[in-house]
């Protein structure tokens, strides 16, 4: 009797140590990230980031030794988008980070391919990642996965990149099927900015103003430009076509400035120096703004801009004319619209 009594008692003791360490492990506080890699010489530093917002944020570093690695920490949030790199980008993994131990298997040259395990959140964008991979499409695929995901912070991350692509109309329709939680995400309010703003401009609508400040710091506005013919072109230092693009612009601007023509620059930028440095690099002398926000530009917004370089020539009645005419097209037009001919 007392042997069942006592067997009993362990029985229960193991049930509850077991439901102890579960919880545990679910409401962890912190994230433990152990490494195995191979094709690695040791004393590789390898290199945790913060990839959710407009640029990294480095979180750790830790060396590679005998093919392994390791991280620990904590994240506020529940789950954050990181990328795990070496330090020229040579190798990388982007993945979903939760407070929770999670392995990662890789090898040089494949690191993309790494295998992840321990990140429930990560499950799922790799149900999407296959599913791309195997249409050999982007949209339909990522489309199916919010309908059926409407409370994935993976949904929101993927339409806050697409958003600008995929148009209003398509990105309010999935935008509404989100979750009340998912909607207070940083991502879906990226989303929610943009279906506030953008206004699907075309050619034969009239332009809408918009103010954002010059290298100076002086806001500019697009209807300072009333009256002119004015090329709104948006841009970014990090763009190698544009910047290609600008020798041409610079001469065009020449040619045509002092007979009613005028350029508004709005670059896509995230640091203030280094949009500075193309300004003055590649003469750029008509006004050019930026509010800071990369791709997030507010002007981009409004305006649909989910390429670059991207243009819109307005006439001197605030009408767009014309979207991403270049060299001699622009040239062209120019003359056309001043009646040079």
């Amino acid at each position: 009797m007392m042997n069942k009594f006592l067997n009993n008692c362990y029985l229960i003791g193991v049930v509850v140590l077991a439901l102890s360490l579960t919880n545990k492990s679910e409401n962890s506080k912190e994230f433990k990230i152990i490494g195995s890699t191979i094709g690695f010489p040791d004393s590789t530093v390898i290199f945790l980031d913060d990839a959710s917002g407009f640029s990294f944020i480095h979180m750790d570093s830790a060396y590679i030794v005998n093919g392994k690695f390791k991280f620990s920490g904590s994240i506020k949030n529940k789950v954050l988008k990181a990328v795990i790199r070496t330090y020229d980008f040579s190798d990388f993994r982007f993945f979903w980070l939760e407070n929770s131990l999670i392995t990662i298997e890789g090898e040089k040259g494949k690191f993309r391919q790494a295998f992840i395990s321990g990140s429930k959140v990560q499950i799922d964008q790799d149900i999407l990642d296959s599913a791309i991979r195997l249409s050999g499409k982007e949209r339909e695929p990522s489309i199916l996965f919010i309908r059926s995901h409407p409370s994935s912070i993976i949904s929101a991350e993927v339409l806050s990149v697409y958003c600008s692509t995929w148009g209003r109309d398509t990105s309010t329709i999935l935008y509404n099927l989100f979750s009340k939680e998912l909607k207070n995400t940083s991502y879906a309010k990226i989303v929610g900015e943009f279906i506030t703003l953008n206004k699907s401009l075309i050619i034969g609508d009239k332009y809408v103003d918009f103010s954002e400040p010059n290298i100076y710091g002086k806001v500019i506005k697009l209807s300072d430009f009333d009256g002119k013919l004015v090329l709104l072109d948006f841009w970014g230092s990090w763009c190698g076509p544009c910047r290609q693009g600008n020798h041409e612009l610079v001469k065009i601007y020449r040619e045509f400035k002092d007979k009613g023509f005028d350029i508004l620059g709005v670059a896509a930028e995230v640091k203030k120096e280094e949009w500075i440095e193309a300004v003055q690099k590649d003469s750029l002398t008509w006004e050019n703004v930026t509010d800071l926000r990369y791709d997030r530009n507010k002007a981009a917004i409004i305006y649909g801009v989910s390429y670059y370089p991207s243009s819109f020539l307005i006439d001197r009645n605030g009408t767009i004319v014309a979207r991403d005419l270049t060299g001699e097209k622009l040239r062209q037009k120019l003359k056309e619209l001043l009646k040079l001919d």
